[in-house]
């Protein structure tokens, strides 16, 4: 409920900021009862207003800062306004620190792992703190007859235009901002809503291995008027190797469809970490930030010590990234996706790279899994790196693949601490690798190295 003072006004409070939360939000307590505040920081004093209260928790809305942190930076208005950049207004080696935090208080609400803070090391920085990101996905809308792209309003339906991503490669602001000129300039049809047809999205993926750039155009039509003029100017940049349309179906609230028309070049762009090379489609899933993805990567070869006898399973394998990577110090690699697209561009990879000892399978690992260990398919090395919502029933059946190690690479603490509640019946947790691959924002990567009991 909403929570105001008798005269109808609303209610600001002093508050005094504890601790940050998993979303970046501060956190404080107004009358013993946790108070999250947006844009706020630890060992801040505040005033805030009070927006909603519930039975267990208030949400505030930061109007002052009277004692700021130390380490709080400036930030451009667009970023603080997208809700985007949770962090941006942290200085960076702070936000390595916080990071850790929201880890270990992961731990500390899901599974209370022993010694946790000896376990649980310093976060390992991003490569780049500025245009490290590979690929946006910028709705488009027009306002006042000029088409912009950007990012959303926290909360709201309302755009802000982002002209220069202080996350994105500058090859790909500089597509982005391309093609918005061009869409305006030719005026394509923009579908704001789903009364109507055109363009909807504006995406870019940009090779840090070369500076190559796809421009991925998606729309809820394939029939676009002038869609051509735009691509003949967009194709005169020299970076840009690939322009794809992809058809996206407004009924399945996906931003991206299954269908992909090439207009220009290539349908893929070629991107590379350590040795190993990766051809990228358009849908194809690869890390965001690709020069800490080789940090990753050492890291969950460091913890996997493999020899060149062992097998390893490779769930939620993707385009292969991680197994081929490692595929130089094994004997073989067994990956599995639910996803058809991603395994058959992890086939084209073993082309690319010339690798003979790499299997890959389309599927539900649940079934896969347990089908090869029929086969008689002993692992000795399991490497799972599954999606924001965790392994699933897959943690269960990872106990039975008698693997004696397994290297968890995470994207969300708090299903991480869940899945390592299950694993630990059978593994310890021998050490726990926070990696921070979105510089700005609260997100935290760990790998994890389990070993057989």
């Amino acid at each position: 409920m909403k929570k105001k003072s008798k005269n109808n006004k609303k209610l600001n409070v002093l508050l005094t900021i504890k601790k940050i939360g998993i979303n970046g939000e501060g956190i404080g307590y107004y009358k013993k009862k946790i108070t999250f505040v947006k844009g706020a920081l630890p060992d801040e004093v505040i005033v805030c207003e009070i927006v909603e209260e519930n039975p267990k928790f208030i949400i505030g809305k930061l109007v002052k800062v009277k004692e700021p942190s130390p380490y709080r930076v400036e930030v451009k208005k667009e970023f603080s306004e997208s809700g985007a950049y949770q962090l941006a207004h942290v200085s960076y080696e702070k936000q390595l620190e916080y990071k850790r935090s929201i880890l270990l208080d992961a731990f500390d609400k899901y599974y209370k792992l022993p010694k946790a803070d000896k376990i649980v090391l310093k976060t390992l920085a991003s490569s780049k703190i500025e245009n490290y990101r590979n690929k946006n996905q910028f709705p488009v809308v027009i306002r006042s007859g000029k088409v912009i792209a950007g990012l959303y309003k926290e909360g709201t339906n309302e755009l802000v235009e982002i002209e220069k991503d202080i996350a994105l490669h500058e090859n790909g602001n500089k597509i982005t901002n391309l093609a918005k000129k061009c869409l305006g300039k030719y005026k394509i049809d923009i579908s704001m809503n789903k009364k109507n047809y055109g363009i909807k999205y504006i995406s870019t993926r940009t090779s840090f291995y070369n500076g190559d750039v796809q421009l991925i155009l998606v729309a809820n039509t394939e029939k676009i008027k002038n869609l051509d003029k735009v691509v003949d100017e967009v194709k005169r940049e020299k970076i840009v190797k690939s322009i794809v349309l992809n058809v996206t179906d407004d009924s399945d609230h996906l931003v991206m469809g299954s269908k992909n028309i090439t207009l220009y070049g290539a349908d893929h762009i070629v991107e590379r970490v350590g040795d190993i090379k990766y051809r990228l489609s358009a849908k194809s899933f690869f890390q965001l930030n690709p020069l800490t993805t080789k940090k990753l990567y050492d890291k969950v070869v460091e913890f996997a010590a493999l020899k060149n006898t062992d097998v390893v399973l490779d769930a939620f394998c993707g385009v292969g990234t991680i197994g081929q990577y490692m595929s130089r110090r094994c004997k073989e690699v067994y990956g599995v996706d639910i996803i058809e697209d991603a395994i058959r561009d992890a086939n084209d990879n073993i082309k690319l790279n010339n690798l003979t000892n790499c299997t890959y399978v389309a599927g539900d690992a649940n079934k896969i899994v347990p089908r090869w260990k029929k086969k008689g398919i002993h692992f000795d090395v399991a490497i799972v790196d599954p999606p924001r919502v965790g392994l699933g029933h897959l943690a269960k059946n990872l106990l039975n693949t008698d693997a004696k190690k397994i290297v968890y690479v995470s994207c969300n603490p708090s299903t991480l601490a869940r899945d390592l509640k299950i694993l630990t019946r059978k593994y310890k947790i021998k050490c726990i690798q926070p990696i921070d691959m979105f510089p700005g924002t609260p997100a935290v990567e760990a790998v994890v190295e389990l070993i057989k009991k």
